[in-house]
């Protein structure tokens, strides 16, 4: 039980740190694409940063699926479930700072990417499997 609560909240811290991070690192580099509440319509910096948080979170869901004692793709789920309650929090506390398509869509994906982070864990242990019944 130890090792799956780790394994789970290492996969969030890694995705939040880097979230964040990087959110910080655009906002830095570009303040004129945000308004001083934080607002920004900017469509290319909305895709690209549900392009980054998708790469963090299928990233930080394998890292929970690999560190997991067994069932790797419930551990990325849970923290997929787990970011969704997060996800949903942040997009409610937030709604003014972005359009809604934005909150919509990052809330939508937030299962794709932790059954995709689970779904990667799943092909390496069938590729390893694989590998030891050849040998």
């Amino acid at each position: 039980m130890t090792r799956s609560i780790v394994a789970v909240m290492t996969g969030f811290t890694f995705i939040a740190a880097l979230s964040f991070g990087t959110d910080f690192a655009i906002r830095a580099a570009m303040p004129a694409l945000f308004e001083v509440n934080g607002r920004t319509d900017s469509v290319a910096v909305l895709l690209l940063t549900i392009g980054y948080v998708g790469l963090y979170a299928t990233l930080g869901c394998y890292l929970a699926a690999r560190m997991a004692p067994q069932q790797p793709m419930r551990h990325a789920l849970v923290l997929g479930s787990l970011g969704l309650l997060f996800n949903a929090a942040g997009s409610y506390a937030g709604w003014s700072t972005a359009p809604a398509w934005y909150h919509v869509v990052s809330l939508v994906l937030v299962m794709f990417w932790a059954w995709l982070g689970g779904r990667m864990r799943e092909q390496e242990l069938t590729i390893v499997a694989a590998r030891s019944v050849a040998v």
